[in-house]
């Protein structure tokens, strides 16, 4: 091998080495980048005797550092971090499986999670505690209004003063004289649309039929008045204890006859978790049901779990995101969208939930930064600058040699 072509090796794996640091610190900003640095080697040159000396320098390849960078809070509710090892998997168009440290997630057009270049993030599904099932998939937000469903039960729960002045005669919903306490709780029609029931507490001092209880008496309205209503009153019973021991789950159901289109209410009543305890009366009531309601906005917890939230509060678990490992981060390919292509150099795949399989745990609300060391890359820009200019200089000898030889007049 020629002088010309060492030195030539030598500026050809310095130029590349330079790429690469040029590329590291283009990508200092970049969420989730991990740094790169060449591999270089040795070149066989001429045999000199019994020993081959170097014929120059070469590039054979990039070693990467899959190291953590720093993890910085975001505050946005859909931006993920991973602590650990593991990468987020996305889907391109194609269906090809990509993978990232990059969470910065958001949602596509048709409901779709998606990472910044658009590639669809995917996970599991998940029952009711929140576990992931099934295969993997892509995780997608539902667009569409969620429909009414109408209440069948209202639970009531607190505590109804023992002090309260004894009262007696029926409870007159408009006159505050004849009730103790009132508490109020909403439910919904067939058609979403929402309804009060409010609950009259009354006093009524001890009961004759059971000596050593105390007896309270109810009366329930709709939407403040009792027209349309039926099994709207009734009466509990206290112990000693202050513990509800009669009528906490009234044998007939609460029924309102209603006239603006929608189903008849039936509601079934429970007054079980209520007491009766020397301290002021503080009581409140839970339904079930709910109005027609369209999703407002997304959240991603430290599980990877993904909840929506609908206009009128209620959630949803979507699904978790899933989580790729592999036995050797090294043999991933940098491939489309700064993302990389597992090859078979990876070894082996497996993708499971946060925290389990391996896989690394989630910051929410958090991005990884890139894990480029700006002032060790701005040293190596040094260093490659001088060596450059040290073969440069090598070419420049080289070449006033050849000269030299080719200026020689023989006499």
């Amino acid at each position: 091998m020629s002088l010309y072509n060492t030195t030539q090796t030598g500026l050809q794996a310095i130029t590349q080495a330079l790429q690469t640091s040029s590329d590291n610190l283009a990508n200092a900003q970049t969420t989730g980048y991990k740094s790169e640095d060449p591999i270089f080697e040795t070149l066989l040159g001429n045999q000199i005797g019994d020993q081959t000396v170097g014929g120059g320098a070469a590039v054979v390849g990039l070693e990467r550092d899959f190291s953590e960078g720093s993890i910085i809070q975001t505050g946005v509710g859909t931006d993920l971090a991973i602590e650990g090892g593991g990468f987020f998997v996305y889907q391109t168009a194609s269906g090809q499986q990509m993978f990232s440290r990059d969470g910065q997630i958001s949602v596509g057009s048709d409901g779709s999670l998606v990472g910044p270049n658009g590639f669809q993030l995917m996970g599991f599904n998940v029952d009711s505690a929140g576990n992931p099932l099934g295969v993997l998939q892509p995780l997608v937000i539902p667009t569409s209004m969620i429909p009414p469903t109408a209440s069948t039960q209202v639970t009531m729960q607190g505590n109804l003063d023992s002090s309260s002045p004894v009262l007696s005669g029926p409870i007159n919903p408009s006159d505050p004289t004849t009730y103790s306490y009132s508490a109020s709780v909403t439910v919904y029609d067939s058609l979403g649309n929402s309804h009060v029931v409010t609950f009259f507490y009354q006093n009524a001092g001890p009961d004759p039929a059971n000596p050593g209880d105390e007896l309270w008496n109810w009366t329930a309205t709709l939407d403040g008045g009792t027209t349309g209503l039926a099994n709207n009153s009734g009466s509990i019973d206290f112990d000693s204890s202050g513990n509800l021991v009669i009528g906490g789950t009234p044998a007939s159901t609460l029924n309102a006859t209603l006239t603006n289109g929608a189903a008849n209410l039936s509601l079934a009543l429970n007054f079980s978790s209520l007491t009766q305890f020397g301290s002021a009366s503080v009581a409140s009531g839970t339904a079930d049901g709910n109005s027609a309601s369209s999703p407002s906005s997304v959240s991603i917890d430290s599980s990877g779990l993904v909840t929506v939230t609908f206009e009128n509060g209620m959630t949803k678990n979507i699904g978790k995101v899933g989580i790729a490992t592999f036995t050797s981060d090294q043999g991933l390919q940098l491939g489309e969208g700064g993302m990389f292509a597992a090859t078979a150099a990876a070894g082996q795949m497996t993708i499971a939930a946060a925290g389990s399989g391996g896989a690394g745990k989630l910051q929410a609300g958090a991005l990884e930064e890139s894990n480029v060391d700006t002032a060790t890359e701005l040293v190596n820009l040094v260093v490659l600058q001088n060596a450059y200019g040290a073969n440069a200089k090598a070419l420049q000898v080289e070449d006033a040699m050849a000269s030299d030889i080719t200026n020689i007049q023989i006499r």
